[in-house]
């Protein structure tokens, strides 16, 4: 699950193909109004919740047998046009803390910050990213223990904090809430409407 490492909600921040290549065009070269989920998900911005996010991660972690405290601060932001063309623009912080026995405490800091560009046209319910490009986004994680370097990094695979762009993106958009479920992945991100 930990396969995905960029971003959110980030982000960071979960968009989609037509089938058959489809593209809001219709065979006229007309663009047709946008309806249904189209409509309310795109030409807008959207913001990460990031305080549900943090929770959804502790709930991932917890799964994987981590444990701990895990924060998330900062922003994921989602520009979506009427065209399908997407700019997911990261500066996230998530900081997880597991005390494996008193004297024993890891602490795995994970930086996101930049932008990811791509495509994602709506068909029905589904979105599938295009022409995804991350060369801008820079991601480092840290781990120490005791105020010291852990040699060998995090012990464990710390969660995406972003879009897979090898899965198909199960969609939800009423009024000024989407939310972007990745395939075959527990978390769903939650964003709310800026613009």
């Amino acid at each position: 699950m930990f396969r995905r490492t960029a971003g959110v909600v980030a982000g960071s921040l979960a968009l989609v193909v037509g089938l058959s290549g489809c593209s809001l065009l219709e065979a006229g070269g007309g663009e047709p109004p946008l309806s249904g989920l189209a409509a309310c998900a795109l030409g807008h911005t959207w913001q990460m919740d990031v305080a549900d996010m943090a929770g959804k991660l502790k709930t991932d972690l917890d799964a994987e047998g981590v444990g701990g405290d895990v924060t998330l601060d900062g922003t994921q932001q989602l520009d979506w046009n009427e065209k399908g063309h997407v700019v997911i623009t990261s500066d996230l912080t998530m900081t997880v803390v597991v005390t494996v026995t008193p004297d024993f405490v890891v602490t795995v800091t994970k930086k996101q910050a930049g932008t990811v560009t791509g495509a994602a046209y709506i068909s029905g319910e589904v979105a599938i990213p295009r022409d995804w490009d991350e060369s801008e986004l820079a991601i480092e994680t840290t781990a120490e223990s005791g105020g010291a370097a852990m040699e060998n990094g995090s012990p464990w695979p710390m969660p995406r904090l972003g879009i897979d762009d090898s899965v198909g993106l199960e969609l939800t958009c009423d009024g000024d809430r989407l939310t972007i479920h990745p395939r075959g992945e527990r978390t769903t991100q939650v964003w709310t409407k800026s613009s």
